[in-house]
């Protein structure tokens, strides 16, 4: 097939960032905003996003649907994308690119695909695209066409299998990494805060581990801009962890983390140790 279309759902930092890629890259981006908050309408405005009315008219003028929300948001969009689909018999792909468990993509895929939609489960590693940088969508299914059609145009897609699950396997693991790792320097820090020995703490990561210091310090800062947003994901890499055998304690009380810093009034806190001094009043 060829894809002219495209319906961008999750207009916010990445999904957002990736519609205004696509769009410049020459494809038609179009979304809906039924029901969206005006946060979104006014992204959607700012890109210059054409909002066509509901999700059976996003699914009517769409070629390929790209689906880039918080991962509890995932499986209600997909079911409704899949009862536009079918009642209107149009044949679109749709892609799941959201941060969730393999088994959740599965059984998203499976109500996709019953509805006569191809699916397309997919990963994002890397940050929102920029004119000089591309993140990674990695994808897996028995119908890809659909996405390698934007490979290096405003980002990089990189096929791992027909099965479905295992690019947001790659997703899982990836991040577990990455963001449980945020999780453990936080939890680190608002640890010796409490109990009175933060200044020895830094001090001695100063003198021993000063590149890790500079990392946590950076992680932890910006927290509190996605903390909400991961909460979602860290349960998600604990299930999958969980279906293998592995325990998912550990991203259970990274989630656990995160929901304290996204419940932290940080409004006015200016530096790393105003963040952790938040936190640490804000822990029970």
């Amino acid at each position: 097939m060829t894809v002219e279309t495209i319906g961008a759902l999750g207009l916010g930092d990445m999904g957002g960032a990736v519609a205004t890629a696509l769009k410049k890259s020459g494809f038609n981006v179009i979304t809906t905003l039924a029901g969206r908050s005006a946060a979104t309408v006014d992204s959607a405005s700012d890109r210059g996003i054409k909002d066509v009315g509901g999700i059976a008219d996003l699914v009517r003028e769409s070629d390929l649907i790209i689906s880039v929300l918080v991962p509890a948001n995932a499986p209600e969009v997909a079911a409704s994308i899949a009862a536009a689909a079918g009642a209107s018999d149009t044949p679109i792909t749709f892609a799941d690119c959201n941060a969730i468990a393999p088994a959740s993509a599965i059984a998203m895929g499976k109500v996709v695909t019953d509805s006569g939609t191809h699916f397309v489960d997919g990963g994002v590693i890397g940050g929102p695209p920029r004119d000089d940088y591309a993140p990674r969508f990695y994808v897996s299914g028995p119908d890809l066409d659909a996405m390698m059609e934007l490979d290096g145009r405003g980002i990089q897609v990189v096929p791992v299998g027909p099965e479905i699950g295992r690019a947001s396997a790659v997703k899982m693991v990836y991040a577990s990494q990455t963001k449980g790792i945020a999780a453990l320097q936080a939890a680190m820090l608002v640890s010796a805060r409490r109990l009175g020995v933060y200044d020895e703490l830094i001090s001695e990561l100063e003198s021993s581990q000063a590149a890790n210091l500079e990392r946590a310090s950076s992680a932890v800062t910006r927290l509190p801009s996605v903390a909400g947003r991961w909460i979602g994901e860290m349960e998600e890499i604990a299930s999958t962890f969980e279906s293998v055998g592995i325990s998912g304690g550990f991203h259970q009380g990274a989630a656990e983390i995160f929901r304290l810093v996204d419940a932290s009034d940080t409004e006015s806190a200016k530096s790393l140790d105003d963040l952790v001094k938040v936190f640490a009043a804000a822990a029970t």
